[in-house]
């Protein structure tokens, strides 16, 4: 890792303010306080991790990954979320986020880990595939928003 200062360390809620400031930097427009309820169901969850990458006290970035299990593909661990500060990106942050991941999925008995990214953000595909990751299908997704 090119920056020896970076802790990676489990989500608390304590960083609910900065996490949420990473995803609007990403573009998800959330509110402080449905990321701190998501945050603790999340630590909550024994098939999910939420990982901080901290860098001089400050969340700098994070990782989701959870485990998913499908009828036709068996288990895996999939990286859910993944963003580093915009302005510490380059600093081997984000790998860093990866190998605790995969790490953790390891724990878990996985032996695939998978990330899907949106079609339009191609430095993420240049960043995944620069650590080892290999593209293996393009899939167009659907969403209905239901009444409750």
């Amino acid at each position: 890792m090119k920056d020896s200062n970076v802790l990676i360390r489990r989500a608390t809620a304590a960083d609910s303010n900065r996490i949420t400031e990473l995803c609007i930097q990403l573009g998800y427009k959330v509110l402080n306080t449905e990321v701190h309820e998501r945050i603790l169901e999340i630590i909550d969850n024994n098939h999910t991790a939420l990982l901080v990458a901290e860098l001089n006290g400050q969340a700098a970035g994070w990782i989701q990954v959870s485990i998913r299990s499908t009828l036709e593909s068996g288990g895996l661990a999939e990286i859910t979320g993944l963003v580093v500060d915009e302005t510490v990106r380059g600093k081997g942050i984000g790998k860093s986020l990866v190998l605790k991941a995969e790490e953790w999925a390891k724990l878990k008995n996985q032996n695939i880990l998978r990330v899907k990214t949106n079609v339009i953000r191609t430095e993420t595909h240049i960043f995944y595939k620069n650590i080892g990751f290999e593209e293996k299908k393009k899939q167009t997704v659907f969403g209905k928003r239901l009444s409750i």
